[in-house]
């Protein structure tokens, strides 16, 4: 067993790993040295995936036998250099990770371990023909590298402009590179949480390394477009054969070239379906970011970590403010991890907005463990208007509001706002089944909503001349997504289906593209009337009485729920029931400039949040 001798946190000291030279099949050989950051030598820091935690594999350290992940075992063998050998920094073994006071002293320096590392080293993995096939591909054309493997393709290229069978060569050899690039984007490295960190700290980009191939990944990003049309070009040509031509294939042919359509398709969905953002700009947009944790959180919500604390603790590097507030503590429960980090970002980012930015826990109304006001950072909201259709601008000037605060406990969230009063409930959007869905919405817009809203209370809608165009727009801006539709093409849209029972696509994809997303951002949502006459849609936990309010600081109209219990000072608590789009004080064509006005003069008021 290693033993780890002490680390001195006044000189900023690390522990660094020379891995011993060695040829491939040698068994790995390390020792352990313990270095300051205050005069580091040379090293260069590993960033990799532990992967499957119940398989070992055994490598040598200090002379003890030492166990690690089997991916890391792989790269230590992959990187190793034949003839000398190479100072490395790997978490798993250079901190002793059963030592919680150690790690709770070596993760607030791991920004400035990254910066001071001669350079950063990933590892993806293994790699295989079709990756390496991509690889040549983004450098040859895209980096215009020219390495042996490019020679490959220059020739080809050449060949192609005389012979077909050297044309249908190249369309195969692109079709593999595209299968390449979708198994590299789908490598588990780009959804871990503490590989983010360590991919943007570097001032310079990281080299990748997968088995013996090595590349800058913005390479290969930035050659998504060109090998998708390379790709899917040539497997277009290779299903659109005629019938007279297909009738003439082997079966063998046939099920191979439908095999590999499967394939792709399959790889594309996973992978295009939860892109990347663009390398470039995650490594650097970070570093100006207003509210640097809220931008962090939200860009890596869907990562995925062993420990739930590393959710905050993997972005320390990059946020270091924080530290200084709430040091990293492994001994700490998670539900204080979550709500220091919640605290945090009213308290010091001034960022109330990730009551919109963030999904509020599904249970927030019902489990008083913790308070409404304490998001679910592992999920973006699908709930926040997009940011045409945000709180109008006079609304939100915050001069003489005071900011959003949580008290030194942590129990109570102080939020001042002003009130469109309460609200019912006029109508609960199907949470199943998108044709009940498309009827509710299109059964609305074509009778009219005051005719089609039996209720009194939907007959009140301010301005009923223009509520069916209002409406409609409201059904298209009230969620997260972009749209650039006018409100004429809205309501031809809406038009167009009117004359089917059973709307299908012979409607025009383009149309139908709106509707499937208006069907499905409305699915199980709440659509209600103020007591203004203001309508709103919103979450489905919303239900008469609940109280609809514009806070200065946040992007979307707010609904908060009273709590029944009476509280011992006299005070009036409620529990945040989640955002909303409300008609009239939204930017956009139908922003009611008088009723904006006339709310702008309410005092604020000061409301309580458990």
């Amino acid at each position: 067993m290693v033993q780890y001798s002490p680390l001195d946190p006044n000189r900023s000291e690390i522990r660094v790993l020379v891995l011993q030279r060695g040829k491939t099949s040698d068994p790995i050989r390390c020792t352990l040295r313990t270095v300051s950051l205050d005069s580091p030598p040379y090293f260069e820091a590993l960033s990799y995936v532990w992967g499957d935690m119940s398989v070992k594999k055994p490598i040598t350290v200090d002379g003890e036998e030492f166990q690690v992940t089997v991916n890391l075992e792989s790269a230590l063998r992959a990187l190793r250099r034949p003839f000398r050998q190479r100072t490395l920094w790997v978490d798993a073994v250079c901190i002793n990770q059963d030592d919680i006071p150690e790690k709770n002293v070596q993760v607030p320096q791991m920004g400035r371990l990254y910066g001071s590392a001669g350079s950063v080293l990933v590892w993806l993995g293994p790699s295989d023909l079709n990756i390496q096939t991509a690889v040549s591909w983004a450098q040859t054309y895209i980096a215009k590298k020219y390495t042996s493997s490019s020679a490959y393709w220059l020739k080809l290229d050449v060949r192609a402009k005389f012979s077909e069978s050297a044309k249908h060569e190249k369309g195969r050899a692109s079709l593999q590179a595209l299968e390449g690039y979708l198994d590299l984007l789908g490598l588990p490295y780009w959804n871990r949480m503490w590989t983010f960190q360590e991919f943007c700290l570097p001032d310079e980009e990281p080299i990748c390394y997968c088995g013996d191939v090595a590349f800058r990944a913005t390479t290969i990003q930035a050659a998504q477009a060109a090998i998708l049309q390379a790709g899917i070009g040539f497997l277009d040509q290779l299903m659109e054969t005629s019938a007279r031509e297909w009738s003439q294939l082997s079966d063998e042919e046939k099920e191979e070239r439908s095999k590999i359509k499967s394939r792709i398709e399959s790889k594309c969905q996973v992978v295009l379906g939860n892109m990347l953002p663009p390398l470039h700009k995650m490594r650097n947009d970070w570093r100006g970011a207003e509210n640097p944790l809220l931008y962090l959180t939200g860009t890596t919500a869907e990562r995925n970590c062993y420990d739930k604390r590393d959710k905050v603790y993997a972005l320390y590097g990059m946020a270091p403010a924080i530290q200084q507030v709430y040091p990293p503590d492994y001994a700490k429960p998670v539900k204080d991890v979550v709500l220091e980090t919640t605290a945090y970002m009213i308290n010091h980012e001034q960022a109330p907005v990730i009551w919109a930015f963030f999904e509020l826990r599904p249970d927030r109304l019902s489990d008083t463990s913790y308070p409404s006001w304490v998001p679910d950072f592992a999920v973006v909201s699908p709930n926040t208007p997009s940011r045409g259709a945000g709180v109008a601008d006079s609304l939100r000037r915050s001069e003489d509001a005071p900011p959003a605060k949580v008290d030194a406990d942590l129990s109570t969230a102080h939020l001042w706002a002003r009130s469109l009063g309460t609200c019912k409930v006029v109508l609960k959007f199907d949470s199943l089944a998108s044709n009940v869905l498309i009827n509710q919405f299109c059964g609305l817009l074509k009778k009219g909503p005051s005719q089609a809203l039996e209720s009194d209370v939907g007959k009140s809608i301010r301005n009923p001349d223009t509520l069916t165009p209002r409406m409609a727009r409201a059904f298209v801006a009230h969620h997260v997504r972009q749209h650039e539709y006018s409100t004429e093409e809205i309501l031809n849209t809406f038009d167009l289906i009117f004359d089917f029972n059973t709307p299908s696509r012979p409607i025009g994809n383009h149309c139908w593209a709106m509707i499937e997303d208006v069907a499905e951002d409305l699915r199980g949502k709440t659509l209600f009337v103020t007591a203004g006459g203001c309508f709103g849609i919103g979450v489905g936990d919303i239900k008469d009485g609940d109280l609809v309010t514009i806070p200065p600081q946040t992007r979307a109209p707010m609904v908060l729920t009273r709590e029944s219990n009476i509280s011992t000072n006299g005070a009036e608590y409620y529990r945040i029931v989640g955002t909303a789009y409300v008609d009239g004080i939204m930017k956009g064509e139908f922003l009611d400039a008088d009723l904006a006005v006339t709310i702008e003069k309410q005092e604020l008021e000061e409301l309580l949040i458990h």
